[in-house]
């Protein structure tokens, strides 16, 4: 009797695995290896920790320098990046404004009204005429400008003004950044800290346009060559240098703090635990970045004259400007946080393993349900099961790819990529099939195939 026990353990053992594998699939053989074996030193941490420091501080920088390099480099970028202004309304109001100032400042209407009185005063014209005249001469100079402000306002909301605002970004893109470079041009001129487009072209426009519609006094006027402040800055010269700095080492910039975290992780005591330390320290980094760019918002609004450029339409040119640094440093945001958590869930013990055991449950519970519809994959799932490690290194190693190979990036799409990769991924849960257990014994009890002697 007391020879049987063992016997019947060993049944229930076997019956035990055999119903847990059915539910769960193959039990693992091994738990992860303890990532601290044989990793000491006082000089580990020490040394992780300076370059995660490192790596946060020179993360901000690489995607301002990306954002200097391209808007430099790339000219569809930059025109890209400048074309909504000519929609924007503070924009349009700025320039309707200035382009109506211009001309009729001088077309001096009052003056010619009265040079137009007093010659028909010489010719004998009544005293009484001549007085009501005069009194007319300040209501026809507001309708005079009233009309050309509508002209005014007529092309800088039509699609030519849109298509003369890309054109003409496109021919001048190099000088048009003449506010970083300190290169002036005879499209863009740098002084007293300010960086102005002219806008002959533009006034001309309208003067064709006065002319078209009965306004022939229009064609006396002189060239204009009025300039359109878009930024102005009493630390240009600091801006300028730090442009050509960060513009010079765009491209090695964002290889040291991928270094930086990769020695990091290499020399920490913990990998795993260094990994989840740099990658939300990297997240961290483009909060303080997005941080930065609002607080020099507010501080560049307030530092601009509004006699050169209204503060709403300095607003809208900022937010235009620092565009592309927003897009990128939310997709480092995103795909750090998606680190980190990938990380973090393959712990082996504690929260994160008790939360994959649960989903491992999940999993064999819906695999169950599955089969009592008559839903089976087959060998389809018995190969998916086997080959499940893999498919998650292609999967994630794919979607890195995408993102690497991704032109700018955006946040937006960095999340579309997590989403269609964990999608994927919990498709292949879902089909995957652990091999019958019958099946696997009597694969395992077979007689190996005879041997010639």
């Amino acid at each position: 009797m007391t020879e049987e026990k063992p016997s019947e353990v060993e049944e229930l053992r076997a019956e035990l695995a055999r119903l847990r594998s059915e539910v769960h699939g193959p039990a693992p053989t091994s738990e992860l290896p303890v990532e601290t074996s044989g990793r000491t030193g006082w000089w580990r941490p020490v040394v992780a920790t300076v370059l995660i420091i490192l790596m946060a501080v020179l993360a901000p920088l690489s995607v301002v320098a990306r954002w200097a390099h391209d808007t430099v480099a790339d000219t569809d970028r930059y025109i890209e990046t400048v074309e909504p202004l000519a929609s924007d309304p503070a924009v349009q109001a700025a320039v309707i404004d200035r382009i109506t100032t211009e001309i009729v400042t001088r077309l001096r209407v009052e003056s010619v009204t009265e040079r137009a009185i007093d010659a028909l005063a010489d010719r004998g014209l009544p005293p009484l005429a001549a007085s009501s005249l005069q009194a007319l001469s300040s209501p026809l100079s507001d309708a005079i400008e009233g009309f050309v402000e509508d002209q005014v306002t007529g092309l800088v909301e039509s699609d030519e003004f849109e298509s003369a605002w890309v054109e003409a970004n496109r021919q001048a893109h190099t000088q048009l950044v003449a506010v970083l470079t300190g290169k002036d041009s005879d499209t863009v001129e740098v002084s007293d800290n300010a960086v102005s487009i002219n806008l002959a072209t533009l006034i001309d426009a309208v003067k064709q346009r006065l002319v078209d519609r009965g306004f022939n006094l229009a064609a006396q006027l002189p060239t204009i060559n009025a300039q359109f402040t878009i930024f102005q800055s009493d630390d240009i010269t600091k801006a300028q240098t730090a442009f050509r700095l960060l513009e010079a080492i765009n491209t090695w910039l964002p290889i040291l703090a991928l270094l930086c975290l990769a020695g990091a992780v290499a020399v920490g005591r913990s990998r795993r635990r260094t990994l989840i330390a740099g990658t939300l320290a990297l997240a961290l980094s483009m909060i303080v970045l997005g941080a930065v760019l609002n607080a020099s918002r507010e501080i560049y609004l307030n530092a601009v004259p509004t006699d050169q450029l209204p503060t709403d339409a300095a607003a809208a040119i900022y937010d235009t400007l620092v565009h592309f640094i927003r897009l990128n440093l939310r997709a480092v945001l995103v795909v750090a946080l998606a680190i980190a958590f990938i990380a973090w869930i393959t712990g082996p013990e504690g929260a994160p393993a008790a939360l994959r055991r649960g989903a491992t449950r999940t999993f064999g519970a819906v695999r169950q349900g599955g089969d009592r519809v008559g839903i089976d994959t087959g060998a389809f799932g018995v190969t998916l099961h086997a080959y499940r490690t893999p498919i998650r290194f292609a999967v994630l190693g794919g979607a890195l790819l995408l993102y690497v190979l991704r032109d700018h990036p955006t946040g937006s799409f960095a999340i579309w990529l997590i989403v269609v990769a964990a999608v994927i991924l919990l498709l292949v849960e879902l089909l995957s099939r652990p091999p019958d257990p019958a099946a696997a014994e009597e694969a395992g009890a077979a007689p190996p195939p005879p041997t010639s002697s």
